[in-house]
């Protein structure tokens, strides 16, 4: 396979009786992926930019990161909060005992009779995709109001499903809805829901795609069962989709970095950082970094603080933009750089992919993996 450059509201679901790297490697791929057609706009979402805090239901056991300046509203007589910001927005977040009886493409559905139509708070129901939240499948659905936009995201566990109804103005629905992403991201279900009794792992396994689980990557993460995936050098994996179809423009990729002279994780992600920007900057034109803040990892009890980078550059003639995420292992010895990049008229339609990759990419501690 060829690869491009690549440097190293009340939520009613669960009422009863309800109805729902190499420079010229790159150079090979640009004249395909510039035949690629656009699929969707760019999405301008901004993610959180200070320190989040972390919230577990007491009863039912799940967590979930609170963005900055946002607070917790609890139910007490239903396994539900509300997360509720001071810039215009709110989560909503119920659990329930898992209903497979009911295909979680049509679970959104059950909440149709109370809020999509005339004189109700939605009007239109928009695009809907599948997904993957903290390790379980999830559908989502978008729906449009009179001046209100709102997501409804619905994961299953083997013991729960859990529904999310993201609600904004429609004015400031792109740009917060990264926050909501964010969320996601760190969202982790209550014990037992990640696996059935009884599944065989490679049932599971197959039903969520391929995994990535090499010994000594210190990492684990699952990608698409189409795409496929590369080791172009030591301690760095590559996955794209297959030449032909559309998913061919997008690259993710997890590089392990050693930064020489790092004595803490702190100075890891630094001297990572520098390396990295340094290095893909003098192999194109035009290298700019468009955005860079702080970014947490969080996975149970592990939390491990890097940076987030957006940058812009042209390559072979094609505008190009590439995410990249740094996180230290905890002694700060190797930092993680996972990274998606893809043609920059088709990096927002080629996103959900590269997040739900983000998702699933679980560092490991234990020193053996």
């Amino acid at each position: 396979m060829r690869r491009r450059f690549m440097t190293a509201a009340a939520i009613g679901i669960f009422v009863a009786g309800l109805p729902q790297s190499s420079k010229s490697a790159e150079s090979a791929r640009v004249a395909q992926v510039q035949k690629t057609p656009v699929s969707a706009e760019a999405m301008k979402a901004q993610q959180p930019t200070g320190r989040p805090h972390l919230y577990t239901h007491a009863k039912v056991g799940f967590t979930v990161a609170v963005p900055p300046g946002a607070e917790v509203v609890e139910r007490k007589d239903a396994d539900q909060i509300s997360i509720r910001s001071r810039k215009g927005f709110v989560i909503n977040l119920q659990t329930g005992p898992a209903r497979p009886s009911i295909p979680l493409s049509r679970m959104s559905a059950l909440l149709e009779a109370k809020y999509l139509g005339q004189g109700k708070p939605w009007s239109l129901r928009g695009a809907d995709k599948p997904t993957r939240i903290g390790g379980m499948p999830a559908h989502e659905v978008l729906y449009e109001g009179a001046a209100s936009r709102a997501k409804v995201v619905v994961a299953r566990g083997a013991k729960r499903d859990y529904v999310f109804i993201f609600i904004a103005p429609e004015t400031d629905f792109l740009k917060l809805s990264g926050e909501f992403d964010w969320a996601l991201t760190h969202f982790r279900p209550s014990a037992g829901d990640l696996s059935a009794p009884g599944t065989p792992p490679e049932a599971m396994q197959a039903a969520a795609g391929q995994r990535f689980s090499e010994p000594g990557y210190g990492y684990v993460i699952e990608y698409p069962a189409a795409w496929e995936m590369s080791k172009p050098t030591a301690m760095a994996a590559m996955f794209s989709g297959r030449e032909g179809t559309p998913e061919y423009a997008a690259i993710i990729g997890v590089q392990n970095i050693a930064p020489p002279g790092a004595q803490n994780a702190g100075e890891s992600v630094k001297r990572t950082v520098n390396q990295l920007t340094s290095s893909l900057g003098n192999a194109v034109r035009g290298f700019r970094v468009v955005d860079d803040k702080a970014w947490t990892y969080m996975r149970g009890n592990l939390k491990l603080h890097g940076r987030q980078l957006f940058v812009v550059y042209t390559h072979a003639g094609e505008s190009f933009k590439k995410r990249m995420i740094i996180i230290p292992r905890p002694d700060g010895s190797v930092s993680h750089v996972w990274s998606y990049t893809a043609p920059n008229r088709q990096f927002a339609a080629l996103s959900p992919v590269a997040e739900r990759m983000l998702h699933s990419w679980t560092i490991l501690t234990d020193r053996r993996q």
